[in-house]
């Protein structure tokens, strides 16, 4: 599963939240590919990262199709490199049957917080909620372990991160915290390598300042919060989803009314009826409590 813009802080609450539900998982410490946006970073920790490489003339860091050099950029190109190397892609509404292996994004961070700002810290908890809710139904669909994988984390500050000017005669493109420098310019910047070839290269805004507009949020730039990462291996524990305290066993409806029956520690509980499993979004009936035992 990638999860993009899964900051190592933000992958840590992650962990609780499985951890609360009985799961059991394994941590790994990565490094985010330089520099860290999604365009270079979701390639390097896909499972074809072998199958892709980077081209010397490339200025927007998307790389390619290693055989073809066809880029990457759209996503096509990355998803058929899947599907050729026998991985089953999953939308974000489908479980799977569990056999194989499958390949699913879920739980866009960097959007929101691109587009939110300083609000994120708000949507934190909910959208942390949404990828362990996606995760667990991962896991009662069959799947034997989800491995979680991101590309880069982000820095948030509340009054907009600092800036930094530079001409735009030493820039082919410039993003908030990196910058692609013209081939010939002369520049003080430090100067660092592309991830998908060393010839490439681009400089980074120091500290945690951004090049050009003042915003809350941004990425693409050498620091811990932005660059260290936490991968998860998420299997069922003994006390998850495969070993429930309480069981249904059996429903049926009659008209619009569910009944359902439930053997075990029921007492607390809610009943939540969706159209789509894995959606949260897709209640019909939200929350209801289980009254009694049919």
């Amino acid at each position: 599963m990638f999860v993009d813009g899964l900051r190592f802080d933000t992958a840590r609450r992650l962990c609780a939240s499985l951890e609360a539900r009985g799961c059991q998982i394994a941590e790994t410490m990565n490094w985010a590919a330089l520099p860290s946006v999604t365009a270079t970073g979701k390639a390097a920790v896909s499972p074809v990262r072998d199958k892709i490489s980077g081209t010397d003339d490339c200025d927007d860091f998307e790389p390619c199709v290693a055989a073809t050099g066809q880029s990457l950029k759209g996503g096509y190109h990355l998803k058929k490199l899947l599907t050729d190397n026998h991985w089953v892609i999953l939308d974000r509404n489908d479980n799977g049957d569990g056999r194989c292996n499958a390949w699913c994004e879920f739980g866009d961070i960097d959007s929101e917080g691109h587009v939110r700002g300083w609000k994120l810290a708000k949507h934190i908890t909910p959208l942390l909620a949404e990828i362990s809710e996606r995760i667990a139904a991962l896991l009662a669909a069959g799947w034997s372990s989800v491995r979680v994988v991101t590309d880069h984390g982000w820095l948030l500050m509340p009054g907009k991160l600092p800036t930094i000017q530079m001409s735009k005669d030493l820039t082919g493109n410039k993003w908030g915290r990196y910058a692609a420098i013209k081939p010939g310019a002369s520049t003080n910047e430090r100067l660092y390598p592309w991830f998908w070839t060393p010839n490439q290269q681009f400089a980074l805004a120091d500290g945690i300042a951004c090049y050009g507009r003042s915003v809350d949020y941004n990425h693409g730039g050498l620091s811990l919060q932005e660059c260290l990462t936490l991968e998860l291996l998420v299997t069922k524990g003994s006390n998850a989803l495969g070993n429930p305290i309480a069981e249904i066993t059996d429903i049926s409806w009659r008209g619009l009314r569910c009944t359902v029956a439930v053997d075990g520690q029921f007492a607390g509980l809610s009943l939540d009826i969706r159209t789509q499993a894995g959606e949260s979004t897709s209640h019909s009936i939200i929350n209801s409590p289980i009254t009694a035992l049919i």
